[in-house]
C-alpha cells in the first residue's frame, strides 16, 4: 500500500495537512494561499485538482484562509462540523461559499471516504466544536490532532493503535510565561481550550504510544514561544523517562513541506 501524510503548513500564519492513500487524497485545514497549496501539492507531484475531499477541524482562519479560492476552481466537498460552518459565518468571504458542497456532521461521528472511514474526535478549544481527524482503512491508521488546551483519556483512547499521528506541542510554558504577549493571550493559550504546550504532547504520546505507532510529527509550534529543536527535545526526554517503545519524531516547519510520513 502507498500512503503519504504530511504537512503543507504549519502554525499561526496557515494551516494544511495533506495524507493520501491508494484509493483517496484529502487535505485537511486550508489555511494558506491557493498559489502556496498548490506549490507544495506540486513538490510532491500532486495537483490541488487531484484532492478528493477537504476536511476543516475548525473555523479560526489560519485554519481556513485560502477556503473561497480553492473552492471556486474546485467543487470539492468540505466536511466540517455544524459548529464550525456556524463558525464561518463569521467571516467576511462566508456569502461566497458555495453551501451546498458542504457535509454537515457532529463532533464525536465518523463518515466513509472511499476505503477509509473517518472518525471527527471533539477537542478542547475556543471554537465553536472543534475537532481532530483520524482515518482508519484496513491498511493504515492516522491523526491529525492541533489546537487543543488539554486532553483527557477519552481522547487518548481515540488515538491508539496509529501507525502515524501528527500533534500540535505548540508552546514551551516558561517561554509563554517571560514572553511578549499580553497577560489574557497567555491565559488563553495556557489555558484548557487553548494550546497543547510541548509537556502535554509528550504526556499525550507517551499514553499512546506502543509497537503500532510508527512516526510522529510535532505540529503548529508557535513562533514566539517555542523552538523546533525544543519541541522535540522535551518531547524525547519525556518518552525516554517512560522507557519501552519510542516512534520516530519530527517536527513540521511553519511554512514549508514537512518531514513525509510514509507507509
Amino acid at each position: 500500500m502507498n500512503f503519504r501524510m504530511c504537512s503543507l503548513a504549519s502554525g499561526s500564519e496557515g494551516n494544511a495537512v495533506f495524507v493520501e492513500s491508494d484509493t483517496l487524497r484529502i487535505l485537511i485545514d486550508c489555511g494558506i494561499s491557493f498559489a502556496a497549496l498548490e506549490k507544495s501539492l506540486n513538490e510532491l507531484s500532486v495537483s490541488p485538482f487531484d484532492l478528493d475531499a477537504l476536511l476543516l477541524t475548525h473555523e479560526h482562519i489560519d485554519h481556513v484562509r485560502g477556503l473561497p479560492v480553492l473552492l471556486k476552481k474546485h467543487d470539492l466537498p468540505v466536511y466540517a462540523s455544524r459548529g464550525t460552518f456556524e463558525g464561518l459565518a463569521g467571516h467576511s468571504f462566508f456569502p461566497r461559499l458555495p453551501k451546498e458542497r458542504f457535509r454537515l456532521f457532529k463532533a464525536g461521528e465518523s463518515f466513509t471516504l472511499k476505503t477509509s472511514t473517518i472518525t471527527a474526535i471533539p477537542v478542547s478549544h475556543d471554537a465553536k466544536e472543534p475537532v481532530a481527524f483520524r482515518g482508519d482503512s484496513p491498511e493504515v491508521h492516522f491523526a491529525s490532532v492541533t489546537d487543543l488546551g488539554m486532553y483527557d483519556e477519552n481522547l487518548a483512547e481515540q488515538l491508539r493503535d496509529l501507525d502515524f499521528l501528527l500533534l500540535e506541542a505548540n508552546h514551551d510554558p516558561s517561554m509563554l510565561e517571560v514572553g511578549p504577549y499580553p497577560y489574557p493571550l497567555k491565559l488563553r493559550i495556557a489555558g484548557e481550550k487553548g494550546h497543547l504546550s510541548n509537556e502535554s504532547a509528550g504526556a499525550l504520546i507517551r499514553s499512546v504510544s506502543d509497537g503500532s505507532l510508527k512516526e510522529v510529527l510535532l505540529g503548529h509550534l508557535s513562533k514566539i514561544n517555542n523552538y523546533p529543536p525544543l519541541a522535540q527535545t522535551t518531547v524525547e526526554n519525556i518518552l525516554r523517562a517512560a522507557g519501552g517503545y519510542m516512534p520516530e519524531l519530527f517536527v513540521a516547519p511553519a511554512r514549508e513541506l514537512s518531514h513525509i510520513m510514509m507507509k
